[in-house]
């Protein structure tokens, strides 16, 4: 075990460990998530301040927010990405397209991501990010037209829905070039979901978010690779 004793998370609703129930009817935290089953395996204290549906710029508030209220870890594991790189569906439907944007410009959230690398360092905490799983697009192109014009919604993400997981994927890869620009430690949950496998099933009917089996995988991705990271102060 490495000299990590504390870690606080900012991240969005995956690592928060919001789940969907099979029936779509309702969006919950779990009992348990990947966080505390990997800090209780590890001995660590995890002080999870991640939060459903923040995107970059959110996740940035809140680290001033902690810092500025005295909160310290030896590391930070920031994650985010998902929500940046998605679009208000319900805009979609009532606007048109050429004002349709994504949440977060590429740009701003490569920006706002290395922002908060310096903050963190600036802190004596040292950094590390952690991407996301893929979108399950068979339930995630299901899961966004519920309650909307689905055939609005299908004009707009055009014949190959897959067009959304390359726009994930894109959010990903800014992730990891940066972490090789300002060498900071990766934990690449991405590829250890495509290990599985059946990587959809691990995640909820929603298409975005880790199921419980999901959630046990992160925690073993986490019970590895947390041990090895190295702190920077």
């Amino acid at each position: 075990m490495s000299d990590v004793k504390s870690v606080i998370v900012w991240g969005d609703s995956i690592l928060k460990g919001i789940i969907s129930t099979e029936d779509l009817s309702q969006i919950r935290p779990s009992e348990i998530n990947a966080l505390q089953m990997a800090g209780e395996k590890l001995g660590l204290e995890i002080n999870n301040k991640s939060i459903y549906g923040a995107h970059i710029v959110k996740l940035q508030t809140t680290q001033a927010k902690n810092l500025n209220k005295g909160l310290t870890a030896d590391i930070a594991l920031i994650e985010s990405g998902t929500n940046d790189s998605d679009y208000e569906w319900s805009d979609v439907c009532t606007k048109p397209f050429s004002e349709i944007k994504q949440k977060t410009p590429l740009e701003d959230f490569k920006r706002i991501t290395k922002e908060m690398i310096d903050t963190s360092r600036e802190n004596k905490i040292t950094p590390v990010l952690v991407t996301a799983p893929d979108l399950a697009i068979p339930y995630w192109k299901e899961y966004i037209t519920r309650g909307l014009d689905a055939a609005k919604i299908a004009e707009f993400v055009g014949p190959d829905p897959y067009k959304l997981l390359r726009n994930q994927e894109e959010y990903m890869e800014a992730l990891r070039q940066i972490a090789a620009e300002k060498n900071v430690q990766l934990i690449d949950m991405r590829v250890e979901f495509r290990k599985a496998e059946d990587p959809m099933a691990l995640m909820c009917k929603d298409g975005v978010h880790p199921n419980l089996e999901g959630h046990k995988l992160m925690a073993d991705v986490f019970v590895k690779a947390l041990p090895d990271i190295k702190k920077e102060f």
